[in-house]
């Protein structure tokens, strides 16, 4: 017997809407980890889980946003500082930081806040988020504006980034039609004020859910036309690059124009050439043009570390007119002979960024107003400078210190340094370690294995290529990807791999970016005058060496960016001659791309005791509890059945599918959709065999030649790149009834 639409039944309906709530804004949150480098996502779930919680017990605002507040410092201290919560220690750092980065904020230097400050903001952001949408599902009985805000969100991800929104989209449309149906219920009992029965609740809402099951369902196993125009995405990302400062080589998703790029924390991806003239330099020897460097892989780019990100805000200098530039590149001693020299930068665009060769000391500027940037050793113009001068020392290092240096005593020694230069992911394959310790087993010093690392792409099938390269998916890593899987790449693949293969074996490393010399052009006396376009942004590795600083090693096919070397080993007889580097190559290639976020807004919620609320809840809970439990329970078991048993009803979706297709193009398809369904039915091929041997396998359990001759059409196809015309009418048969034998 039903009882009357009353208070317990609003909670319980509350109650549901609030967890609808709390799965459309996780689909916010589940990009977190694999767009960006942050961690410990679950902590910001908890967080959304705790506010609406609060919202739905209406505690005081006062209380409520005491306990939020008290979380978000607890879990900001447990991340980024040490000793106990309760020791006080951290506050006073805290504080300082907080206020540093609020000074950040004020001046929109954002790329400089710290991961803590980041944290703190998202903290906050969700905190809105959590207000808005209690807003929105009690208050205003509406949700449509935030589901298609959602919708929105995670397909514009999908279509410019490597995250992948298959399933975001289903799940997302389930719980948006859901939550939409159960609130125009409510807004129509409300506005009519009919005398609604559990039963009528109930009769409304298990058709709404079925209905929006059931649609989903049908939509996501139709089958689907394949794309009638081509994909405009590449055509979008490339008008909107035309070069300079803001384009990277070839990071993210999709095709990307080449240039210099500020962010570099997604690598990989195919990049178009860009001839666009971005300065002209006038020099005595022609050498590359560093911007900044960078300390810290995450496994899918490069990101500055904190220490980094302390040291240009301890350090911070600003030069008018020019001055002495602090970035110290080489150990005071007798392992660095120097001969200054001089360079001249002539802007054909606005750059924001200051271009230097390694061993700058000195820049002379005009009009100009400059930023350094200690920790990446990045020097940032304030406004637009034609031109500037830089003075360096080119150095001549001395190969008896590069080759007895004691590596070992100098990590020792300097473990601050160590920890910068020697970072690698806890994620890293252990097999990249073990190549690093392969390629280096025969080497006695670091030089000589650094020259080993730096020689082994030129002889181990590595191609260099701008096009058709691999980008990252979920938790696999960019460097292992190119070592092993590809081979395949451009400058940004191989200075990575460079350094993470010298870091893994103890060899203190960073990654460079900026420029390679450019294009020759004309010699006016002991001057040289050369272009640089877009086309020639690139990045490089620079190696310490202890007692005598950074030097530059460039690992890509094709580049050369030449050292000289004093022959000061001790022999037989001791020389003194220069000796230069070897490769060859002119210039070019290219840099990044870049990320944004997006942006919610408002305030704060009150409202009545929480003693009431949980006690409302608690009752309705043990009164309902066989409706809760049976829908949970048709849930699971509906779920377990379908894909338990997928063997038995997928093999005839997809001969379903596959009927009425004609055109050979798709027996590919078909091949690709009989290994899977083998899979599934237990007779996975093992990835030490060839195809042709599985099918073999297949044949003998099937006791047919059915997989063995589908396999010879299908190897055909990948050797010619097509089948003969027909082809895929007279083996649908054969096709059809092996994948009817995986049912049994």
């Amino acid at each position: 017997m039903s009882t009357s639409f009353n208070k317990k039944d609003i909670t319980i309906a509350n109650f549901l809407l609030y967890i609808l709530g709390f799965f459309l804004i996780w689909e916010w949150l589940r990009p977190l980890e694999e767009l960006t480098n942050t961690d410990n996502v679950i902590v910001f779930n908890l967080f959304l889980a705790l506010s609406l919680l609060l919202a739905f017990l209406r505690v005081p605002s006062l209380l409520s946003g005491t306990i939020k507040t008290i979380y978000i410092i607890f879990i900001l201290q447990y991340l980024y500082y040490e000793g106990s919560f309760l020791t006080f220690q951290w506050i006073q750092p805290f504080v300082t930081e907080f206020i540093d980065n609020l000074a950040l904020v004020f001046n929109t230097s954002w790329p400089e806040m710290t991961n803590m400050f980041k944290s703190c903001l998202c903290f906050i952001l969700l905190w809105l988020m959590a207000y808005l949408i209690d807003y929105w599902l009690i208050k205003r009985r509406k949700i449509f504006t935030f589901f298609l805000l959602t919708i929105i969100f995670i397909t514009v991800l999908d279509t410019f980034t490597i995250y992948s929104a298959n399933n975001a989209i289903i799940r997302t449309v389930i719980i948006g039609f859901t939550a939409m149906g159960m609130l125009t219920f409510f807004r129509i009992n409300e506005k009519e004020n009919v005398g609604n029965t559990r039963g009528s609740i109930l009769r409304w809402m298990i058709p709404l859910f079925l209905c929006v099951i059931v649609s989903a369902g049908i939509g996501y196993l139709t089958p689907k036309a394949d794309p009638i125009w081509p994909d405009p995405v590449p055509f979008i990302q490339t008008m909107g690059n035309k070069g300079g400062e803001d384009e990277g080589e070839g990071q993210g998703n999709g095709v990307h124009r080449v240039g210099y790029s500020v962010d570099d924390s997604r690598l990989g991806g195919d990049f178009i050439g860009d001839s666009s003239l971005v300065f002209v330099s006038e020099v005595e020897e022609p050498h590359y043009w560093k911007v900044e460097t960078k300390d810290t892989y995450t496994g899918k780019g490069w990101v500055q570390s904190e220490e980094s990100l302390k040291l240009s805000r301890d350090n911070f200098e600003v030069l008018d007119h020019g001055g002495d530039i602090p970035f110290v590149s080489f150990v005071e001693g007798e392992s660095v002979k120097r001969t200054e020299s001089e360079s001249t930068v002539q802007f054909a665009n606005a750059f924001s960024y200051l271009l230097y060769p390694l061993g700058v000391k000195e820049v002379s500027a005009t009009n100009s107003y400059m930023e350094i940037e200690s920790g990446n050793e990045r020097g940032v113009f304030n406004g637009y400078v034609e031109s500037y001068s830089v003075k360096y020392d080119v150095p001549e290092y001395s190969l008896n210190a590069l080759t007895t240096a004691d590596m070992e005593a100098f990590v020792r020694d300097n473990p601050d340094m160590a920890n910068r230069y020697l970072q690698l992911p806890d994620s890293l394959p252990q097999r990249v370690q073990d190549l690093a310790a392969d390629i280096t087993k025969n080497d006695e010093n670091v030089f000589a294995k650094v020259r080993a690392i730096e020689t082994y792409f030129s002889a181990n099938g590595f191609v260099y290529s701008q096009s058709n390269v691999a980008i990252p998916e979920g938790d696999e890593d960019y460097v292992d990807q190119f070592l092993f899987e590809t081979k395949l790449g451009y400058c940004d693949n191989y200075s990575t791999s460079m350094v993470t293969l010298l870091r893994s074996i103890g060899i203190p490393s960073r990654w460079v970016k900026g420029f390679t010399e450019g294009e020759f052009v004309e010699t006016d006396g002991e001057i040289r005058r050369y272009e640089v376009t877009n086309n020639n942004a690139h990045s490089w590795v620079e190696v310490y060496f202890p007692e005598v600083g950074w030097v530059s090693f460039e690992p890509t096919q094709g580049f050369s960016n030449a050292n000289t070397y004093l022959n000061d080993v001790e022999t037989d007889r001791n020389t003194e001659s220069t000796e230069t580097q070897t490769p060859e190559g002119q210039e070019q290639q290219p840099e990044t791309p870049e990320n944004k976020p997006e942006d919610p807004e408002q305030t704060m919620e009150p409202t009545s005791p929480a003693t009431e609320g949980w006690r409302n809840y608690t009752t309705a809970a043990k009164e309902n509890w066989q409706w809760i439990a049976l829908v949970l329970v048709i849930i699971v078991v509906v779920g377990f059945t379908v894909y338990k048993f997928r063997y038995k009803w997928m093999p005839y979706y997809y001969i379903w599918k596959f009927k009425d297709i004609k055109d050979e193009g798709n027996f590919p398809k078909a091949y690709i959709v009989l290994l899977h369904l083998l899979e599934i039915a237990g007779l996975q091929k093992k990835e030490e065999i060839t195809l042709r041997e599985y099918a073999k396998q297949i044949d003998h359990i099937y006791s047919s030649k059915e997989m063995s001759q589908l396999t010879a059409k299908y190897e055909e196809y990948l050797y010619k790149g097509q089948i003969q015309k027909e082809t895929w009418e007279e083996l649908r048969e054969l096709w059809e009834n092996l994948i009817k034998k995986t049912t049994a």
